[in-house]
């Protein structure tokens, strides 16, 4: 049991890696959009494969598409929204940030579904604890969003906030996403092939999207030629499909609950690791003490709003 609790761990962090990662890939790619569909492709491609390997049909009957409500299909567009969002924060923000903002979100947006029972959801009223532990969230937000050293303060100038909001609604539409990915796993009774679903729609979107635009192609040769010695860039989908495929095999054996709150202790962790040590290339920064009480008020938030 100890060992399944750590898995979580592993999940978070790949999670802060895969928004290092396909940030690294950005750079070779040069469009957002491009990185995004490549990354897309991996999961889909891994997540088809396993799949199969689960011996369940990737196809879906023409039946189940007409007698269900339209939205359980918008979870891959949810997706490729969230995820080019992240890339797009990444060089602006910083990992903690990026990190930060888009987990604010899922969590308000969570407590929304909820209590309101959204997208086929079960019903789960809004209590003080809970109050209490979105405050806390909030706070820690807050706290580990804002820059805490006088060189750092000044580049606030800019104004960072409208990204700040943009990531914040990003993880709105990614928990939108999980309800709806959660809710179709139960139409095709296969959390595994409504993951695979989800990442193949959103590769495809994206992938119609790169042709539309007629963005230039050459930068994928760059991204193979750099691929030989920078290998890492092409995980990025790997750990987002991993992300998933674990969360599906987990929840079951040791409850969402845990799954949620120890796998966001990875990605909090991760994150400040990959800022303060400059992993995969990212810009180091130091990681101020404020921002650690923010990380941590957040993180006992969350366990307040899943637990009490």
């Amino acid at each position: 049991m100890l060992l399944l609790a750590l898995i979580p761990i592993l999940m978070g962090g790949g999670l802060a890696m895969q928004t290092a990662i396909n940030s690294k890939l950005r750079q070779f790619v040069v469009s957002p959009y491009l990185a995004s569909a490549v990354s897309f492709s991996v999961g889909a491609v891994f997540l088809i494969a396993l799949t199969l390997f689960m011996g369940v049909s990737p196809l879906v009957s023409w039946s189940t598409i007409t007698s269900n409500p339209w939205w359980i299909w918008l979870g891959g567009l949810l997706g490729v929204i969230g995820l080019t969002t992240n890339l797009l924060l990444f060089p602006r923000l910083g990992s903690i940030q990026t990190a930060v903002l888009p987990i604010f979100g899922q969590i308000v947006m969570g407590i929304l579904i909820d209590q309101f029972g959204w997208f086929s959801s079960p019903r789960l009223p809004l209590t003080l604890v809970k109050v209490a532990g979105l405050l806390l969230v909030t706070l820690g937000m807050l706290i580990a969003s804002l820059r805490w050293s006088r060189a750092a303060a000044n580049q606030q100038a800019n104004n960072q906030w409208l990204w700040r909001l943009l990531g914040i609604g990003a993880g709105m539409l990614m928990a939108t996403q999980t309800a709806i990915n959660g809710h179709l796993g139960v139409v095709l009774d296969s959390s595994v092939h409504a993951a695979m679903i989800s990442f193949t729609v959103g590769a495809v979107l994206l992938l119609i999207m790169v042709l539309a635009l007629r963005l230039p192609l050459s930068g994928l040769a760059n991204a193979a030629h750099a691929g030989r010695s920078h290998w890492l860039i092409w995980l990025g989908g790997f750990l987002g499909a991993a992300y998933v495929f674990g969360s599906a095999w987990l929840v079951p054996q040791i409850g969402t609950g845990q799954v949620v709150v120890i796998a966001l202790f990875g990605q909090l962790l991760f994150s400040a690791l990959i800022e303060q040590l400059g992993w995969f290339e990212a810009k180091a920064q130091r990681v101020q003490f404020p921002r650690l009480i923010g990380l941590l008020l957040m993180f006992i938030g969350v366990v307040g709003i899943h637990f009490l």
